[in-house]
């Protein structure tokens, strides 16, 4: 199966080895406060995700497809489809570095991916999460087709163990 996937501006591929330093560019931006695993602390905290990723995409069958997102082969965030409990459902993320954000990039990878989702892994939803107060993403969420299932969820950060409200946004193969 192609895991690679190119949009009018952008290349998303799986995360390799090499991919560290330039993820470590976004991933360590302290100014990332409302996702669940970020920022990352050191590069050692970065090297480790990188090597689970690696890890993932050597499975036949990867449970979490993490990739980046290059612009001109320059690493500018990361994207992930994540396979749920519920049966061909999954859940996808994203983050782009600060310097690229507001240009539509997260979009255009989410969009990408979610419709690598439905064709390739034959889902028949791809959902999202986000903090309430995170209106940037949910507006990716919006402009993706989603629509809000739950607005009432909670989510506790594991690094600073603040507790916000969550949202949980859908979309299905037949919308």
């Amino acid at each position: 199966m192609e895991q690679m996937i190119k949009t009018e501006r952008l290349t998303i591929r799986p995360i390799q080895l090499d991919d560290a330093e330039g993820i470590h560019t976004y991933a360590s931006d302290p100014s990332i406060n409302m996702m669940m695993y970020l920022p990352n602390e050191t590069f050692e905290d970065t090297k480790k995700f990188v090597d689970y990723a690696v890890g993932e995409w050597n499975k036949d069958e990867p449970d979490d497809r993490e990739y980046v997102v290059l612009m001109e082969n320059t690493i500018i965030g990361g994207v992930n489809l994540e396979r749920c409990l519920e049966d061909r459902t999954y859940e996808i993320g994203w983050t782009i570095h600060k310097d690229y954000r507001n240009k539509g990039y997260a979009t255009e990878a989410a969009s990408a991916l979610k419709n690598f989702a439905f064709v390739s892994l034959n889902a028949v939803k791809v959902q999202a999460h986000c903090d309430s107060k995170n209106a940037a993403s949910e507006k990716v969420m919006k402009k993706l087709g989603m629509i809000l299932i739950d607005g009432t969820g909670t989510r506790r950060y594991p690094k600073t163990g603040v507790v916000s409200g969550e949202y949980l946004y859908a979309i299905t193969k037949e919308e």
